[in-house]
């Protein structure tokens, strides 16, 4: 498997600061001359935020459609919170007849990134070389043994990230923990791939080192845009989860809840959450905000920190100063109104949602406004400066809960829908006395809570043994069964295969691919 292992460095940016990297690779190839000192360490570092950031940012592929991401692709639009934008030609064609749900994954046209998974293996061979090197530079470098640390610390959190992603995303990854040198370049040996309960135990294994080489923020929201020992226990609660090992998810839930110093962000302020570095309910976010000084932003490159069509896919009309007139919009009569959201009641339905009469080949329904920061330069460039929050107080409240439910525990799962629930005006969570119902009501708190942040669909495949929401929302069970996984994308193996003889298709895509 080709696997891109010297990783570009330009200008990238962090909140604490802007780093100019060497206009050439970080690779191996710099083990005497670039691993010298801390800036180093600090260079690399931020090369690795802006390279996942890239990464989660892609769109086609092939400059089709209106430039959405590929991330709210996965998470939220083959969930059926959305539909897909009137000015869309392709995004359509993933739709069985009718444009209804299921989605067919093998088939949205000049959309190769959605099945191409390279561009997260150069996050993670950065973090590897990241890991490798820090590790071998002596401790009279750093301003401190525990700084160094923290470096190695970050790159085993983003690279567990990372391949928690591939996972959620593939299914079982292809599992890479070491850097290739120059003699190896062109002849890395064919990889199978490895179950994803063996990678997510290793991840688990990195995450236990991180835990205890990172600090909690503690009311900081400077540091929600850099690996914390808040956001790794965040990722672990996560993975546990996703492992159904309910009794580590709640344990891990717990450190964050009681431990980090987050806070829920007040109603009357919601929207903080996503303004970028403003709320501490943030646990982890990918800046994304305007920096003047970018270059990357000047000349329109993937490095650049804001964009207008990562965000831009939601909205539309005079918000984006009529810069689109189509956009992904929850229908009216739909999954979002229809069943999750009492829009007459939840007070999140009247801060993030806004009503839109039917326009633009856009049928009338709801425009999400959580990233609705528009702003334009001196020459006119527009942007949305907000940031991606991957993890959130909320978030984790509601994977506690869902934890508890499993685990029997209703009464202490009920606490824990109380803390979002109440916030937005609803109390759903005090009528429910089972089960079922009451992992039903998580479900469906999550979708309100977490529209639009990348999430859903994982929720829905992770709880589907016992709630069949990909059932509800039409994915015949044949397909996202446990033996099919046809709740997986497809890999492209007509890109990936010549690099990797071993490498093998998901079950469903396998029989499957094509209309």
């Amino acid at each position: 498997m080709f696997i891109a292992f010297l990783i570009s460095a330009t200008l990238m940016g962090t909140s604490s600061c802007n780093k100019q990297l060497h206009e050439g690779p970080v690779g191996s190839t710099y083990s005497s001359e670039f691993w010298t000192s801390q800036t180093a360490a600090d260079e690399a570092t931020a090369a690795m935020y802006g390279q996942l950031r890239a990464g989660l940012r892609a769109s086609s592929g092939s400059g089709v459609d209106q430039g959405e991401a590929c991330y709210f692709v996965y998470g939220d639009l083959v969930s059926d919170l959305f539909r897909y934008a009137g000015g869309d030609t392709f995004l359509q064609y993933g739709l069985t007849e009718g444009a209804t749900i299921p989605w067919n994954f093998s088939y949205v046209p000049y959309w190769g990134n959605l099945s191409n998974w390279s561009r997260f293996y150069q996050v993670i061979a950065l973090c590897n070389l990241i890991i490798e090197n820090v590790n071998g530079m002596n401790n009279s470098l750093f301003t401190s043994a525990e700084k160094k640390n923290s470096y190695i610390a970050e790159a085993l959190f983003i690279r567990a990230y990372t391949y928690f992603f591939i996972t959620r995303v593939w299914g079982d990854p292809v599992y890479v923990a070491k850097t290739y040198n120059d003699v190896d370049y062109g002849h890395i040996p064919p990889v199978p791939r490895s179950p994803e309960n063996q990678v997510l135990d290793s991840c688990i294994a990195d995450l236990h080192i991180a835990d205890a080489n990172l600090d909690y923020a503690n009311g900081d929201i400077t540091k929600s845009v850099t690996a914390n020992k808040g956001s790794v226990e965040a990722l672990m609660a996560h993975i546990f989860e996703w492992q159904h090992n309910y009794d580590s998810a709640h344990y891990y839930c717990q450190k964050v809840i009681n431990n980090g110093g987050y806070s829920l962000e007040p109603m009357d302020t919601y929207k903080n959450i996503w303004m970028g570095e403003s709320s501490k309910e943030s646990i982890f976010e990918i800046s994304m905000q305007y920096d003047a000084d970018d270059p990357n932003f000047k000349s329109g490159g993937s490095f650049a920190e804001a964009t207008f069509d990562f965000f831009g896919g939601f909205l539309k009309g005079a918000i984006v100063d009529q810069r689109r007139n189509s956009c992904w919009i929850a229908p009216a009569g739909g999954l979002v109104d229809g069943v999750l959201f009492d829009t007459s009641k939840d007070l999140r339905a009247k801060s993030i949602l806004s009503y839109q009469q039917a326009s633009g080949g856009d049928p009338a329904g709801y425009m999400l406004t959580k990233y609705s920061n528009f702003q334009t330069t001196s020459s006119a460039s527009p942007y949305i400066n907000n940031n991606l929050v991957i993890f959130r107080l909320s978030d984790i409240y509601l994977l506690d809960a869902e934890a508890l439910a499993y685990k029997g525990e209703l009464a202490g799962a009920a606490n824990d829908l109380k803390m979002t629930e109440d916030r937005a005006g609803i109390n759903n969570y005090q009528s429910i006395s089972d089960q079922y119902n009451m992992v039903d009501e998580v479900v469906m708190e999550r979708g309100r809570e977490l529209i639009g942040e990348g999430q859903w669909f994982y929720d829905l495949i992770r709880t589907n043994q016992t709630q069949e929401w990909l059932q509800y929302i039409n994915y015949p069970s044949t397909r996202v069964n446990t033996t099919n996984k046809g709740y997986y994308w497809p890999i492209d193996m007509s890109t990936l295969f010549p690099y990797d003889n071993l490498l093998t298709q998901n079950p469903w895509w396998n029989n499957n691919a094509g209309r």
